[in-house]
């Protein structure tokens, strides 16, 4: 090769000379910008996978956050049906509780007398006590029986007192005030 280039003359020996720097300027500028080029590749993979690891979790997230969403939908919607069905509401008042005991009494078919009707903020503006007081005097198997359907009442109602007032007079006979109580709450 050395032998060639002594037979070149002295403009041809430097245009090969200026075309190896020209080449070799080249080659390096490849090798420098290939390598730099395939780092940059590998930098750009890892923050692809370092992004797609982040929509995962995000998608994940998500995903939770769309099931926590439909289990409060879930939880509104029960709560909105036992308003409806437990609670009386307040606009009612004691129209509907009043309406209720006469169910009551009409399902367990026993008569009661002396009514007293109240009502009592539990919080305020939110939600009310309904209570009805009565007097109530029968057989022993009726006084079960009321009890009975009270208890197996639709709505929040419950015996809150029960005063006996005359057990043994005659036997099996029972006089009773019944305080009942029940919630309304503002819709």
């Amino acid at each position: 090769m050395m032998d060639l280039i002594k037979r070149l003359e002295d403009r041809e020996r430097r245009t090969v000379t200026a075309l190896a720097a020209v080449f070799g300027s080249i080659v390096i500028f490849l090798l420098v910008f290939g390598v730099r080029a395939r780092l940059d590749a590998g930098r750009a993979a890892s923050r692809r996978a370092g992004i797609e690891a982040e929509w995962k979790t995000a998608d994940r997230n998500r995903a939770a956050a769309v099931g926590e969403l439909d289990q409060w939908v879930q939880a509104e919607s029960d709560i909105g049906e036992l308003r409806r069905t437990w609670f009386y509401d307040r606009a009612a008042g004691i129209g509907a509780i009043r309406s209720d005991l006469g169910d009551v009494l009409t399902k367990a078919g026993v008569t009661a007398m002396d009514f007293e009707y109240g009502e009592g903020d539990i919080v305020k503006d939110r939600l009310r006590r309904l209570s009805v007081r009565f007097a109530w005097g029968g057989a022993y198997p009726a006084f079960r029986r009321l009890l009975e359907t009270i208890e197996t009442h639709s709505r929040a109602l419950h015996v809150a007192k029960i005063e006996f007032r005359n057990i043994g007079g005659s036997p099996g006979y029972v006089e009773a005030g019944i305080t009942l109580e029940g919630y309304a709450i503002n819709e």
